[in-house]
């Protein structure tokens, strides 16, 4: 009964703070909403592909009628008319008058099914471009650069080569949209490439066989089977899971993050009871009435504990109804969030005992402000821990709120309890040893010299 007593008037204590409970409740809350919408372009959201296409800004850089009378004046009187005669010139000159490199790019390419399905692109000046970018309204910006048009009717239509680098910027916060961006115009230029190494090998053999000549009368039937090639060069993004599994989405990652991460500021909290009882006279009083020190551990135990789950139960009910998001099995679910709150009560308790024989706050204060945030970060509840260094990678397993999260994200793809094992046990682990090792701390008679000498002093004005 005075454990319980204990901790109604624990319980009473935290949830009367406004403070305390601003940062333990409604702080993961908004967090976990913002960083659900503004991160939603790290991941790749399988149920979207199908209805959000990519937005993309394209820049012109080049002067479209500029390259071209540049390339007819190349065949008129420049070194291509020197090189491979008048009339084989001329012949290509005409057959350069029906390429259109900017139509094999926007139409044939960018225009084609299945890039439609996943790129939707507009026009935009240099300047708006990347305020839109830096806006966020589109994923990335692709720059074609100067002389596009020359350089591409040169490298379709001539032996010569001209290197022709288009840019692709994205935005920092849209990294998936944008390698998604980045992969599909690479898929251009390696078409492109092959069509360019086919052409040459042609003229090549030609050249051998003293067919130049004819091989550019040719060149219009060529170019011909050149644009049917480009309108079958596509790009299909297939988002195939594994059979049972379900893909997570921002929402979902975030969820689970927020829960895993703030949960441990239930355990800082409860860091600072034994000491702030102390200074109370509370503690000593409790050690005069007779309960034990561990009844009063195990009071700080589990006011960690339920505070712990309402953190948890709180955050799955919103992000449930509100952000919809999907939590998996319920029984899971529930398993998963006791033996993260008992791993966070363990920790809770055995921080109180440490801070109660340092006789100061700082032990309570170093966790919250270095070791939780360290833990967030090497537990991936800022980031997914896949684009982290490797070498923070390989520390991850430090994490209690890295577990916590891996456990839930399993279960939001589908796994089983067998799946989790794993997790469940370091949780449990990590709480029974930090129970254990907050007896051993609070072991000696501290407790009880402190009620005989404590005395309250009484001034008189």
């Amino acid at each position: 009964m005075k454990v319980i007593s204990i901790i109604i008037k624990d319980l009473k204590t935290i949830l009367s703070d406004k403070k305390a409970l601003a940062i333990i409740i409604v702080m993961p809350l908004i967090i976990m909403t913002i960083l659900s919408s503004a991160l939603r372009g790290v991941f790749a959201d399988g149920d979207d592909w199908g209805i959000d296409r990519v937005n993309i800004a394209i820049v012109k850089q080049y002067d479209m009628n500029e390259d071209s009378q540049r390339f007819d004046k190349a065949l008129r009187d420049g070194f291509l008319a020197k090189g491979i005669g008048e009339e084989a010139a001329e012949e290509l000159r005409v057959t350069g008058e029906d390429l259109d490199p900017e139509g094999i790019f926007f139409e044939d390419f960018l225009g084609s099914e299945d890039v439609t399905k996943i790129i939707a692109y507009s026009v935009e000046k240099e300047k708006r471009a990347f305020e839109l970018l830096d806006s966020g309204e589109v994923s990335a910006v692709v720059l074609l650069p100067e002389n596009f048009i020359y350089d591409m009717k040169i490298n379709l239509l001539t032996p010569f080569r001209n290197k022709t680098d288009i840019r692709v910027l994205t935005h920092p916060d849209r990294s998936m949209s944008g390698q998604i961006v980045r992969s599909i115009v690479e898929a251009y230029s390696d078409s492109m490439t092959s069509v360019i190494i086919g052409k040459n090998v042609l003229m090549e053999a030609a050249i051998e066989h003293n067919l130049m000549e004819d091989s550019f009368n040719g060149m219009k039937e060529a170019l011909d089977d050149i644009t049917k090639a480009m309108e079958g060069i596509g790009a299909k993004i297939d988002v195939v899971n594994a059979e049972g599994r379900k893909p997570i989405k921002s929402s979902d990652y975030y969820a689970a993050a927020m829960a895993a991460m703030f949960i441990l500021f239930a355990a800082g909290n409860g860091g600072r009871m034994l000491l702030s009882e102390k200074e109370n006279i509370t503690y000593q009083r409790m050690i005069i009435a007779g309960t034990p020190k561990l009844g009063i551990l195990a009071g700080k135990f589990f006011t960690v504990f339920l505070i712990a789950l309402l953190q948890i139960s709180i955050m799955i009910t919103f992000s449930r109804f509100v952000l919809k998001v999907q939590w998996g099995s319920a029984c899971s679910v529930v398993l998963i969030s006791l033996c993260a709150a008992f791993a966070i009560a363990g920790i809770g308790s055995m921080l109180a005992a440490a801070t109660y024989r340092a006789g100061n706050y700082k032990m309570a204060n170093i966790f919250e402000t270095v070791i939780l945030q360290a833990m967030a970060l090497l537990g991936g509840s800022f980031f997914p821990i896949d684009i982290l260094p490797s070498i923070m990678q390989k520390l991850s397993f430090l994490s209690i709120s890295g577990a916590v999260l891996k456990a839930y994200l399993k279960i939001m793809m589908g796994y089983g309890v067998q799946g989790i094992m794993s997790n469940i046990a370091a949780l449990a682990a990590i709480g029974f040893i930090s129970a254990v090792l907050s007896v051993l701390i609070l072991r000696e008679n501290g407790g009880v010299r402190d009620a005989q000498y404590n005395k309250t002093k009484t001034v008189r004005a």
